[in-house]
């Protein structure tokens, strides 16, 4: 068989370049690792038997790769480019200032490229004179080489069915499923067969936005993927900008076998996005590429064994991928996702269930008789790409842990098969506590749309939406662009479905939504008004029911956020039974008539989820949820500020410091401003009384964590009054040692610079922490450096401050600010400072060192200071953080009774407390800070909504 080498791409042709030398010329051949080789993908020191004519080769020598990327291009034919290649690489090995070392007897060059036979002025002939030649010519003493071209080396393949298993994902040609049964075991054929009917039935039952009714087109009530297909940008661990789904599938474009010495860790990647960030759809834009390069034949079409709808939407996903430069996979694994609270719900539901065994229910609902361990067999022998989507839709702690040993599990099950298996987990970042462990899994974090990338998503979406009507494609596209240009609606342009629902709203309404409140409330209100204009009985229905309608979509949204924060329940969808109990039982009593009550109870819940399709009938028919966690959060936030309005304060101020409430409350808080102007006012005055609510809460400051949040969202911009307010709670998170002064400090400046008044507070907070010690007064120089950047009065008085603060700082603090500070240019030389012994020798920076105190890294670290120990230890194979108090021992993510989590909680408070005052021991209280908001997140009581609706 002629395998397609062409896929395999420089690293990976290395690779198999390695594995057949050694394969091939014994395992005496040593290999080199990524980087820079000195002219060596390997290296041999005789006796070998070379497996031409039986030659002996005794000596040392060299094996050294050349792929080229476009194998056959008319600018360059091979054969020249494969001659220009070799004259570099023979002259390399003469070059002083290479350092390549002792020179080779015998060389092995490899390539992709095709040499033609003919004898003398063939490729191969070519090929083989110029090495002659030119080593003669440089002096270079060889006693023998060898070219494997595109044709010897898939001879070798041939031979070789481990190595040929082993990249069967590259290099399988053409017709990749069609050709499996040559290049695999009998045993996987029937497999084969299944597998290519599900990837092409997934292809098209993908292709769809999972966005609802926001991405609804005129007519069709779906909007296809490929239009508006866009590869997000994201930081990576490094803290580099990159385009995620391109950084996806890039790293997938590896063997990720473990027997492989040359697999990269952390092999898998972890996605971490806001609400509405596109997560999910990125997900599965990934999902589809790969489907996209699995089903694709030769000639870029699609074989014959697809349906035309499928080969209609393959070609259009791969134009789409092409117009955003977003490559397909050279790796054609096989991509399956996993919605992970739909797992949740299966492992909750009885006995444990494992990941194959969900995968192959799953799998079952669309082709017969899967079986878990087909799905084995076929792990074991081709790539697969899984897809974990919405780790934060899982929000019981015990529950996650469930279904993480379950993930873990699978893992290791694939590790000890040697599968070469490709995780990508998504998750929002609130709660988020290390589930997926940073030595299997690579964080990138994807950043908020820029102004002009969410345009250009908007355009795609218009189009889309509009192709067929230039008018209404023309009054969008200058709507949302004059939307961009005003700050205060440019702030609801940052996420994919902001972008989304203001594109709908545009299409009806010339006025702009002002806050994120406005524009889920303009969505929720546009989507009724469009079914209730619709001249039918369910536009009638709804028309006359919508208080009641309202009503449902708020219970079930308070229900969902309620059970989000309690643990071991079944997360993110409700029974259809309990909906239809609980309007039942309203309708009841209103109507006072069961007879009335009954059908008019079904009726509505099949106009909500059939119609307005805010609320969705899962795969599960019985249950029912919100397809946007959004909208949920909205329903929720709308329930929050109904009823009686005297207990609307006092309900936020009970949900204001649970994390799993924090989007919810910030819509609320949004709400009252937009709707309940009366109760502004004590809405900001509740902050101060959240913040000293408890011990906790003024050493985590909440309150003022929801002012900064409430500025972050521009929220009091036209209310100069409550904007200084807010500026003055949030402040207070200068004297808060989190090490978060990177992502505080530009949200309090921006906010400063519009109102004098709001200027004047933060700097005399500032002041006040710079003339103290310890804690406050590095915070305040950690804050100070991030506003010397600022233009204006703020950046002035800034420099100012910090220079005259640095000054008059003691040798001692100035060095512990050196070694602890996430802004190191702040801490200027001071004469005669002695060298400063870091408490830790690994030590770099902040974020190092938080990362390592949390579990993050494999660097073992222990702080002592008196009674408590801040460590981190391998405990049952699970590497957690913990405290060390004379106690016993404490592990802060594993549930326990209240008596010892009272006790680690008192623990972390002395930490902090003793900690505050003592400049060289700052990081310990930064530290103790950190792991007491872990705790609390983890641990903290769900507050009560009872009687809410």
């Amino acid at each position: 068989m002629d395998y397609d080498l062409t896929r395999l791409g420089t690293r990976e042709f290395e690779h198999l370049t390695q594995a057949l030398a050694k394969s091939v010329l014994g395992p005496g051949v040593g290999v080199f690792g990524d980087g820079k080789d000195g002219g060596r993908e390997a290296t041999f020191r005789g006796p070998v038997t070379y497996p031409h004519e039986g030659q002996q080769w005794d000596g040392y020598g060299v094996v050294q790769a050349k792929f080229r990327q476009r194998s056959g291009s008319a600018i360059k034919p091979d054969v020249t480019w494969m001659e220009d290649a070799i004259r570099a690489e023979l002259a390399g090995w003469v070059k002083e200032d290479t350092k390549r070392g002792e020179l080779p007897d015998y060389m092995l060059f490899t390539t992709n490229v095709v040499l033609s036979p003919v004898p003398a002025s063939g490729g191969i002939d070519r090929v083989r004179a110029l090495i002659q030649d030119e080593a003669q010519r440089l002096k270079i003493p060889l006693k023998g080489f060898d070219v494997w071209h595109f044709d010897e080396i898939c001879r070798y393949l041939d031979i070789y069915d481990g190595i040929r298993h082993t990249y069967a994902g590259f290099i399988t040609p053409g017709d990749v499923l069609a050709r499996l049964l040559e290049a695999l075991p009998e045993s996987v054929s029937e497999t084969t067969e299944m597998i290519r009917t599900h990837a092409s039935m997934e292809l098209v039952a993908d292709q769809w936005v999972r966005l609802g009714q926001a991405g609804a087109q005129p007519g069709s009530g779906k909007i296809s993927l490929g239009p508006v297909a866009v590869d997000l940008k994201a930081k990576s661990s490094a803290g580099k900008e990159v385009q995620a789904a391109t950084y996806v599938i890039e790293r997938g474009n590896s063997v990720m076998r473990p027997s492989l010495k040359t697999a990269r860790d952390p092999r898998h990647i972890l996605l971490v996005g806001g609400p509405g960030q596109g997560k999910s759809t990125l997900g599965q834009l990934v999902c589809q590429a790969y489907r996209v390069a699995l089903l694709t034949d030769e000639d870029g079409e699609g074989e014959s064994f697809l349906t035309s709808q499928a080969l209609e939407v393959l070609r259009g996903l791969r134009a789409s991928l092409m117009d955003i430069g977003l490559a397909v996979p050279r790796s054609r694994r096989w991509p399956l996702r996993i919605a992970l609270h739909d797992y949740a719900n299966a492992v909750l539901g009885g006995e444990p269930i494992s990941v194959l065994r969900f995968l192959a229910d799953q799998m079952s609902k669309r082709v017969d008789g899967v079986t878990p361990q087909e799905l084995k067999r076929w792990l074991r022998q081709w790539p697969w790409v899984i897809v974990l989507d919405g780790l934060d839709e899982v929000a019981a702690t015990q529950t996650r842990e469930l279904i993480m040993e379950r993930i873990s599990e699978f893992l290791l099950q694939a590790r000890n098969m040697d599968a070469d298996l490709f995780i990508v987990g998504t998750t929002r970042p609130q709660g988020y506590n290390g589930e997926f462990h940073t030595g299997d899994y690579e964080r990138i974090e994807l950043t908020e749309l820029s102004i002009p990338d969410a345009l250009g998503y908007a355009a795609k979406l218009a189009a889309a939406r509009h192709l067929d009507d230039p008018e209404m494609l023309d009054q969008v596209g200058k709507r949302i662009a004059s939307a961009a240009d005003e700050p205060t609606t440019a702030r609801l342009l940052r996420s994919p479905l902001q972008v989304t629902i203001m594109s709908l709203l545009v299409e009806r309404h010339a006025r702009m939504p002002q806050n994120r409140y406005e524009l889920f409330n303009a969505y929720y209100d546009t989507i009724y008004t469009r079914e209730v204009d619709k001249p039918n009985a369910t536009g009638q229905l709804l028309a006359e029911n919508r208080q009641h309608v309202d009503w449902l979509h708020q219970y079930v949204g308070v229900a969902l956020q309620t059970r989000a924060a309690q643990s071991r329940q079944i997360d993110s969808l409700m029974p259809k039974s309990e909906l239809y109990e609980r309007l039942y039982q309203r309708l009841e009593q209103e109507t006072d008539n069961p007879k009335v009550a009954e059908p008019l109870t079904a009726r509505l819940i099949e106009a909500a989820t059939d119609r307005l399709v805010l609320l969705v009938a899962t795969n599960d028919i019985d249950h029912v949820g919100f397809e946007v966690r959004s909208l949920q959060e909205y329903c929720a936030a709308r329930a929050l500020i109904s009823g009686p309005e005297a207990d609307i304060i006092p309900r936020l101020e009970t949900l204001a410091s649970h994390p799993s409430w924090r989007n919810a409350w910030l819509l609320a808080a949004a709400g009252i401003f937009t709707t309940k102007e009366h109760l502004r006012s004590e809405l900001v005055m509740t902050l101060d009384s959240v913040d000293a609510a408890s011990s906790v809460n003024m050493a985590l400051l909440p309150g003022a964590n929801m002012a900064l949040h409430l500025l972050d969202e521009d929220l009091a911009r036209q209310h100069p009054t409550y904007q200084n307010l807010l500026v003055e709670h949030a402040a207070k998170l200068i004297t808060y040692p989190s090490g978060s002064a990177q992502e505080i400090a530009p949200v309090l400046a921006q906010a400063a610079t519009r109102h004098p008044g709001a200027k004047e507070r933060l700097l005399r907070a500032a002041r006040d922490a710079a003339s103290s010690r310890g804690t406050r007064l590095m915070n305040a120089c950690q804050f100070l450096a991030h506003w010397t950047k600022s233009t204006g009065p703020l950046g002035l008085v800034s420099q100012q401050l910090l220079d005259s603060t640095i000054r008059a700082m003691t040798p001692k603090e100035h060095a512990a600010g050196r070694l602890f500070s996430a802004e190191p240019h702040w801490a200027l030389p001071l004469p005669g400072l002695s060298p400063f012994t870091p408490l830790l020798d690994d030590l770099v920076s902040l974020t190092d060192f938080i990362a390592i105190t949390t579990g993050q890294e494999a660097t073992p670290l222990s702080l002592t200071l008196d009674d408590v120990q801040v460590s981190r230890e391998n405990i049952d194979g699970i590497t957690v953080p913990y405290i060390q108090t004379s106690r016993g021992l404490i592990v802060t993510n594993m549930t326990s009774d209240g008596a010892r989590l009272e006790d680690l909680q008192q623990a972390l408070l002395e930490s902090i407390r003793d900690n505050a005052e003592t400049g060289t021991h700052w990081h310990v209280a930064m530290v103790a800070t950190y792991l007491l908001e872990l705790l609390q997140n983890q641990t903290a009581p769900a507050p009560s909504v009872a009687g809410l609706i």
